[in-house]
């Protein structure tokens, strides 16, 4: 008799396991493949981890999912959304958007939007992104501050308008 999982996949998990093997596949992989090249990468997970990775009996920990990305030749957030933006999907017992999930994961913004100022928008940029990685929303208050802040200088010309670092780099 087989014990229930204390912990089993959630919605993200089970993104991941099947992302991993609709990436595997799509490139014409194999298991062994993945495993060689994440090696290679100094974090082997052999082809039965692989195995049971797609299978939904092995969890995928940070550094596994950073290692399977760079295996797979892809980005992180590939392998924990679905492949669309069309629909919703669940995220952590929430049901959201797909779309606003890629923007939420690609750091573009909150995943969910308060009716506010844009000040939520600045703190996310502020705590999710590094200088010169965020986006400045110039359209308000806090958005001009924190790009100040950063260093960066609103400049205009007739036909553009750029941001500049303070140095005029």
């Amino acid at each position: 008799m087989t014990e229930d999982k204390k912990n089993p996949l959630g919605p993200s998990g089970n993104q991941v396991r099947l992302n991993v093997t609709r990436i595997r596949e799509a490139r014409g992989l194999t298991k062994k493949d993945v495993a060689a090249r994440t090696a290679g990468l100094g974090r082997a997970i052999p082809a039965l981890g692989i195995s049971r990775i797609e299978a939904g009996t092995r969890r995928v920990d940070a550094d596994d999912l950073v290692v399977l990305a760079m295996a797979l030749g892809v980005n992180p957030t590939a392998l924990l959304l679905p492949n669309t933006t069309d629909g919703e999907i669940a995220l952590a017992g929430k049901t959201v958007p797909a779309s606003d999930a890629w923007e939420w994961a690609d750091g573009e913004r909150p995943l969910v939007l308060p009716a506010d100022d844009g000040s939520a928008h600045v703190d996310f940029q502020l705590h999710a992104r590094p200088p010169f990685r965020r986006r400045y929303y110039m359209g308000t208050s806090a958005g001009r501050q924190l790009a100040e802040q950063d260093g960066m200088r609103l400049v205009e010309d007739t036909d553009v308008v750029r941001i500049e670092t303070s140095e005029g780099d």
